[in-house]
């Protein structure tokens, strides 16, 4: 990391990279001053840093949307300069050990949010027309989608975890059905139907995020919510139980399809169309961004690797019925899989 020379004591605390250096290491003012042009300079700058840091023998792969400019100056001054795809996004793929202990840490405490969200639907009593209500300063009140995210947020802030826009998913009733619904803070939440508690947020610090959902409904649920939710966690379950280092990911797409399917489920094999059904992917990876590469999907050509970090996420949905989502989040070993995920996985309650 190279900082103004007033950041540096700064970096060296609170960063987690091990060498800082100011911009003065790297005769910074001589090498802007002498420019034609202060953001050429700049480019040149870095190409004076690289050719003390790096090998300048070794091709320097860059992204592929570079600036030409960029690419021209780094070369004009001695560097081998070679545009590579996913550079990063291959790296990312698998986590070193702080990294996936620092997922552990944000998991336990979206779990912390989702058990104490859990207690407070549970904890509420059935007014008119099945409305969940909850008692507040004494007085009832309607169970509202926007109470639960605070009790969430309330848990997250606590803990130094941070869920932007759309990181919390709340979904009941018809509107579960809908795999991508977020919850509106006025949504009533009402006995007998599904509610969806999806959570992915990050670490505020270290930016890792985790993801874990799972599926509830206070008080009784109908044969087709309890079928669906049997189908989705025995699916969850056979897939963790194929989750393993060099395992394909397209046959443990394919192993989840099989199983949906043969209980009745539409899914999106061969990328086909539907409506209700398995309507996302069965699974993803998870670090500096909530979804990541790998997919678990016969779309690429992907074995799984010791240290990867990803999701096992079933779901089916009916726009008639609602919908029923179990994701559990796991670290890749080289015979099978660690479960990061340690919050029971129950219907009613």
């Amino acid at each position: 990391m190279i900082v103004i020379p007033s950041e540096v004591q700064r970096a060296q605390n609170e960063s987690l990279v091990r060498n800082v250096h100011s911009f003065f290491d790297y005769e910074y003012i001589s090498i802007v001053k002498s420019a034609s042009d202060q953001r050429i300079g700049l480019i040149k700058f870095v190409a004076a840093v690289a050719k003390k840091e790096l090998d300048i023998k070794e091709f320097i792969y860059v992204p592929p949307n570079l600036p030409v400019i960029v690419a021209d100056i780094l070369r004009h001054e001695g560097l081998k300069v070679t545009p590579q795809f996913d550079v990063l996004e291959k790296a990312r793929e698998t986590k070193e050990q702080d990294e996936t202990e620092t997922i552990q840490t944000v998991q336990k405490t979206a779990e912390k949010a989702m058990t104490k969200a859990i207690e407070t639907i549970k904890n509420s009593e059935t007014g008119p027309t099945k409305t969940l209500q909850h008692l507040e300063d004494g007085k009832k009140k309607t169970l509202t989608v926007g109470k639960i995210r605070s009790v969430i947020n309330q848990v997250f802030g606590e803990e130094n975890v941070v869920a932007e826009e759309g990181e919390t998913q709340i979904a009941a009733g018809l509107k579960s059905a809908d795999s991508d619904y977020a919850g509106e803070p006025q949504d009533i939440l009402k006995a007998n139907q599904p509610i969806v508690l999806d959570f992915f947020p990050k670490s505020a610090k270290r930016l890792y995020h985790t993801d874990t959902a799972r599926t509830i409904l206070k008080g009784k649920a109908s044969k087709q919510i309890k079928d669906m939710f049997e189908t989705v966690v025995q699916t969850k379950d056979a897939m963790i139980d194929a989750m393993k280092a060099r395992a394909s990911t397209a046959d443990i797409e394919n192993l989840c399809f099989n199983l949906l399917e043969k209980a009745g489920y539409e899914t999106m094999r061969n990328g086909k169309q539907i409506t209700k059904g398995l309507l996302h992917a069965v699974g993803h990876g998870v670090g500096l961004d909530s979804n990541e590469r790998p997919a678990i999907s016969s779309f690429n050509k992907y074995q799984l690797k010791e240290h990867n970090v990803v999701t096992a996420e079933l779901g089916l949905y009916d726009p008639d019925i609602g919908g029923v989502r179990i994701e559990d989040i796991l670290e890749i070993t080289k015979t099978d899989c660690r479960n990061m995920t340690s919050i029971g996985t129950f219907l009613e309650i």
